[in-house]
């Protein structure tokens, strides 16, 4: 069938270009449609403005008296009762009803410009939608720095959302963030549990909430363990070796001859981080962890005080260095791990560390000097470096220091630092 779907199709009948050309237009005009919803529930607010005899709708239900308004804050209240009529218009519960008037007073008010992207048809309602329920607690400020860390991001999916709300919570409110860290401190413990004696089988329950780094330590060295174990002929199960290497670990904690067990948790701080009050206190006092999360100065301390700890030097992200050998040096596998942050494939998340380096421009043994360099090496998830290892789809990098990418039935797609975009 000719790749222009015609009026009167068969889907059973289109070829495989037809099917992702129809794809892309259904999803545009799904886009158009639930914006144009969005619109009129922003709309019906508008209409029903919360009065003295009104009285408001809230997120807990209708009240004759409240500060509390049915968006997040920084948003117009709305009459009391006024999600029913709009809701079983369009079919659904009251509660749906006042949930999609909520999401669309936050974005028109609290987080505009992903409004306005919702309007270009750049992204789908729903993740806008999303956006705003997981925003919706924020105060307005910290709703709009989450709004402006989005702006230029061609997707909006829960990994980069999840990161950035956690790291607004902690930079609006720290107070609360370290309130949270020493109450989830308040709560460490290693607990047994035994079955009981008509279901004991030879197996208990050992729980352990602590530090992260202890835990995390500790982890490591049972896996160590457990590996080392199978290297010596061990063909149990991998869970049963880890079983096995606690053993090993508590009655000959010296039998790996490895001594001192090293961990590595990289911590992001940025200048403003360190910035001082007058008060001796940090502005921010919030680094990211990789892979977890924000964590207060406070706790970063902590680590460093009580734990071994390397300071790697700051690395010059524009070092241009080139070598000869086919694997990169220390120094430009972490910039490349720095400048990637994921796997480069569009549209996936994969965090880059310990993931494949691949070579851009494939590495030839007999080829000229230099071949490896900065510009060149660049982080996939094992999936995708699969992918290319295919042939069905590859690569290339841009001057802009972009890459992209070339996929079956001659699509392509630019993967940015801001996320990934459908070239035409």
């Amino acid at each position: 069938m000719s790749t222009t779907v015609r009026e009167g199709y068969e889907v059973e009948d289109l070829d495989p270009a037809a099917v992702l050309e129809l794809a892309t237009r259904i999803e545009r005009e799904i886009r158009e449609r639930e914006f144009l919803k969005l619109r009129l529930a922003a709309q019906w607010a508008v209409l029903h403005p919360a009065t003295a005899d009104t009285g408001v709708e809230t997120p807990g239900g209708a009240a004759l008296l409240a500060d509390e308004s049915l968006g997040g804050d920084g948003t117009p209240l709305v009459a009391a009762f006024a999600p029913e009529s709009f809701a079983l218009a369009l079919g659904m519960s009251p509660a749906a009803g006042a949930q999609l008037i909520a999401d669309a007073l936050d974005l028109r008010h609290r987080l505009p410009t992903l409004h306005q992207r919702v309007r270009r048809l750049q992204i789908p309602v729903w993740q806008a939608r999303r956006v705003a329920q997981q925003t919706h607690q924020l105060s307005k400020p910290a709703a709009v720095w989450v709004d402006d860390q989005l702006a230029h991001r061609a997707s909006c999916g829960p990994v980069v959302v999840d990161r950035l709300l956690a790291h607004a919570v902690a930079i609006y409110d720290p107070e609360d963030h370290q309130d949270r860290e020493q109450q989830a401190r308040a709560g460490w413990d290693v607990t047994l549990t035994h079955p009981d004696p008509t279901d004991y089988a030879g197996t208990s329950y050992l729980h352990a909430t602590g530090d992260t780094l202890v835990l995390q330590d500790l982890y490591d060295l049972i896996r160590a363990t457990a590996h080392q174990l199978r290297v010596d002929g061990d063909t149990d199960p991998l869970g049963v070796r880890k079983i096995k290497a606690i053993g090993l670990l508590t009655s000959q904690p010296q039998s790996t001859g490895t001594g001192p067990s090293r961990i590595k948790v990289h911590v992001h701080v940025e200048q403003r981080d360190l910035r001082i009050d007058g008060g001796g206190e940090s502005v921010y006092a919030v680094g990211r962890v990789e892979k977890l999360g924000p964590a207060t100065l406070t706790r970063i301390r902590e680590w460093v005080g009580h734990h071994q700890v390397v300071i790697q030097p700051v690395l010059n992200m524009a070092r241009r260095d080139a070598v000869d050998s086919h694997d990169p040096p220390g120094w430009m596998r972490d910039l490349v791990i720095l400048r990637d942050e994921h796997c480069i494939f569009p549209r996936c998340t994969t965090n880059a560390r310990s993931r494949d380096l691949d070579h851009t421009i494939a590495y030839k043994p007999d080829g000229p000097p230099g071949q490896t360099r900065p510009d060149n090496p660049a982080r996939l998830c094992r999936r995708h470096h699969r992918a290319t290892s295919s042939g069905r789809w590859w690569y290339l990098r841009t001057p802009d220091g972009d890459h992209q990418w070339h996929g079956p039935h001659n699509k392509t797609y630019l993967v940015t630092d801001r996320g990934t975009h459908r070239l035409p």
